[in-house]
């Protein structure tokens, strides 16, 4: 993520992560646009970049997402030049499906975190 991480952020993705779908879908809608935009970006990297998982990990990411994601919706997530408004849509219809992204991204996010702040 281009924009500096911070423990609130880190926080807030470890909240998401632990709701229920149909809240999970509630709160999208009202997350300012900055938080839409890191969430799709922590999508976008957990589908697109290899984060070191390990090939259990990875089968088992790759299972879910074929079981509970529309890949419509996945697209609409992951490209930067839709409008926020309709990724906004798509992430609160992927309610399942955020949580185990979110599960995946965290741990490397927290690494991240946790390395700026012993630099300094």
């Amino acid at each position: 993520m281009k924009k500096r991480l911070s423990k609130e952020k880190l926080k807030l993705y470890q909240s998401l992560q632990k709701m229920k779908p149909d809240v999970l879908s509630e709160i999208m809608q009202h997350l300012d646009d900055n938080s839409i935009n890191d969430l799709c970006e922590c999508v976008y990297n957990v589908i697109h970049t290899d984060l070191s998982l390990s090939p259990k990990v990875k089968q088992r990411l790759r299972n879910h997402l074929k079981k509970k994601c529309s890949k419509k919706n996945l697209r609409l997530i992951t490209t930067k030049n839709v409008p926020v408004s309709k990724r906004r849509k798509a992430l609160s219809q992927e309610g399942t499906g955020i949580g185990i992204i979110l599960g995946t991204v965290i741990p490397y996010l927290a690494k991240l975190i946790y390395d700026r702040v012993t630099a300094k």
